[in-house]
């Protein structure tokens, strides 16, 4: 499966509730990627009018006090946690006390991302349309270095000036290739909401490296949940708003479906090599997330899949499509994250439609390659040399 291939969630009983729930998340994707959700300005993207015009609907047929505009309807996303609106969903499919927006922020959570995506014909808000023509240019010119080179740029770099999109075409011999010019597609004008208006500064996530947004309380925000796990963000490089013609952050889906997800791939990578394993990223143009081949032979097809709802990634599960042949497919989601929902396997199980890919922890997975690697690792140290929000 290239990494444009759509994984369809399984079916499950469709109501006006779910239909309601996937529109609401996906107008406050929409006003976070255009006139921003913290300063609303006209005109509104089209499915946020359409999401109030059928939140207020559903109120009045319940006889309940509908949001009287759309700033109602987002500040009802960012204070008035999910199961507190009029929706019926199946069971498990939202924990209790869930926002689809950062009070402190307005911007979109990870929840509000993964319901906007749910939808079958939701490419507009996922990745697969960059990575699709990346994936295919690349093939056609036989250019696998180019496809290596432009998703670790998309990890590492999420933040770049105007003179960074102009000269990196060319830098390191030429090595994007064919996707040099898709820069300018995915690299958009920083938005206003990120900027300290009084200092004219951008900054960036010292861990993260995406841009950091101001807080109402004075703070700064990350929209990684790893670094918001963290006793306080860390900011790192400042970029000045004129700086080299202007700042530009990478797009919300490239942000959210690849460089998130990548962050956690390098990490995961570096550590089971050290553990013995041999590893490649992004096999066949992105087929999957990674190759693992275990010291005793055995191949594995990895996904990292940090998602906060079990049953919007359970509904999603499949084995890919195409690519280098594995013995087994796993998805691996980070520990931290099966400790703070102890149901998380359980739901998952629930909605998933076929028994492949098998869900394990990272740590699982490492431990899977030390006992493969058995007395080889003796006097080896495997421990993580990761900083202290990397893995597990």
């Amino acid at each position: 499966m290239h990494q444009t291939q759509a994984v369809r969630p399984t079916p499950w009983a469709e109501s006006e509730d779910i239909r309601l729930l996937r529109g609401v998340a996906t107008a406050m994707v929409r006003l976070a990627e255009t006139t921003g959700t913290e300063s609303l300005s006209r005109p509104y993207p089209e499915e946020a009018q359409q999401a109030l015009n059928d939140t207020v609907l559903a109120c009045l047929l319940l006889k309940a006090d509908p949001p009287e505009s759309l700033p109602k309807l987002v500040e009802w996303a960012a204070l008035r946690p999910i199961d507190g609106w009029t929706f019926t969903l199946p069971a498990d499919a939202i924990r209790p006390g869930s926002l689809l927006l950062d009070d402190a922020t307005r911007q979109p959570t990870q929840l509000c991302y993964e319901w906007a995506v749910d939808a079958e014909e939701s490419t507009a808000l996922s990745e697969r349309p960059f990575m699709g023509t990346a994936a295919t240019r690349c093939q056609e010119e036989e250019y696998p270095e180019a496809y290596q080179a432009f998703r670790s740029l998309l990890i590492r770099r999420p933040v770049l000036t105007y003179r960074d999109l102009v000269t990196l075409p060319s830098a390191d011999d030429g090595l994007l290739g064919p996707l040099g010019e898709l820069l300018h597609d995915i690299y958009q004008p920083a938005p206003a909401s990120y900027l300290d208006r009084k200092r004219r500064i951008y900054t960036a996530c010292g861990r993260c490296r995406t841009l950091l947004h101001p807080t109402t309380t004075g703070g700064m925000w990350c929209e990684r949940r790893t670094c918001q796990d963290r006793d306080s963000v860390r900011p790192g490089r400042e970029f000045r708003a004129d700086d080299d013609g202007g700042v530009h952050l990478l797009i919300g889906p490239l942000r959210q479906w690849v460089a998130a997800p990548g962050i956690l791939e390098e990490r995961l990578a570096r550590r089971l090599v050290k553990c013995g394993a041999d590893v490649e990223l992004w096999p066949d143009y992105g087929a999957y997330g990674m190759r693992v081949r275990l010291p005793d032979g055995t191949t594995l097809a990895v996904e990292h899949k940090d998602w906060a709802s079990p049953a919007l990634l359970g509904r999603r599960a499949a084995p890919p499509l195409s690519g280098p042949p594995y013995d087994r497919c796993v998805w691996v989601v980070p520990a931290a994250r099966l400790r703070e929902q102890p149901t998380y396997r359980t739901v998952f199980e629930r909605y998933r439609p076929s028994p492949s890919p098998e869900l394990i922890s990272d740590r699982e997975l490492v431990d899977t390659v030390r006992k493969a690697a058995g007395p080889r690792l003796s006097g080896v140290d495997t421990t993580s040399d990761e900083p202290a929000e990397g893995l597990f």
